[in-house]
């Protein structure tokens, strides 16, 4: 900032000019202040919008691999339930997981389904520093909810599938296409797809309920 020393030899004047001089240096650094500060809100703002609606998002993908899940739950629950009765009552192996499998509209695998969990926008707002003005409670909920996410993640790519005997499952697998059927062993192989399914699904059940706990925390900090 360039200043301009006074030169009146008048006191009088001197001071004017110098109270002026001091006048002009306050409102340029308020106005620099105004300024940062507006970009400031700016950016918090921008980036709040972007995580609600990338939590709004996940929540919704969560509740759509949910429920396709327990499609599933139910389909090889279904399954389990016709073969059993099969085997019990003496049918053949073949013609008990006939019956079993066209339930499932002639299919037999396993199709298990987990959310993708999107964070780009926190990211961005951890990056550009953003969320260094976003109130201190909003932010907590939202380190809730993506902390959570995270952990739900990491604990379904070690355990999702850890009740499952993969090579039993593809022997089984094997055995089906070419015609060596034996049912019980393809009732083992439900039964550990359908706990699968269901451990995963109680795994993203207990996500979705902490998530709608703190979007709905969140909410009300609007009021």
């Amino acid at each position: 900032m360039h200043v301009e020393v006074p030169k009146s030899h008048s006191f009088k004047a001197f001071t004017g000019e110098y109270v002026m001089i001091v006048v002009s240096i306050i409102t340029a650094l308020a106005l620099e202040s105004g300024v940062h500060r507006y970009h400031q809100n700016h950016r918090a703002h921008e980036a709040v919008r972007n995580i609600d609606a990338e939590l709004v998002a996940n929540l919704n993908e969560l509740r759509s691999v949910i429920k396709q899940n327990q499609d599933q739950i139910a389909k090889t629950s279904k399954m389990k339930e016709i073969l059993l009765a099969g085997i019990k009552a003496g049918k053949a192996d073949k013609e008990a997981v006939k019956l079993a499998v066209e339930v499932s509209g002639g299919n037999f695998g396993i199709n298990m389904v987990t959310p993708s969990i999107q964070r780009e926008a926190w990211d961005v707002a951890v990056a550009n520093q953003a969320l260094t003005y976003v109130d201190t409670e909003r932010l907590k909920h939202y380190a809730m909810q993506y902390a959570n996410m995270r952990d739900s993640q990491q604990m379904l790519s070690n355990k999702g599938t850890s009740l499952v005997d993969y090579t039993q499952v593809a022997n089984t697998f094997s055995s089906f296409e070419l015609g060596e059927v034996d049912a019980r062993s393809v009732y083992r192989v439900l039964t550990q797809v359908n706990s699968t399914y269901e451990a995963t699904n109680s795994l993203l059940k207990g996500l979705e309920k902490l998530l709608v706990e703190e979007q709905e925390k969140t909410a009300k900090l609007e009021h």
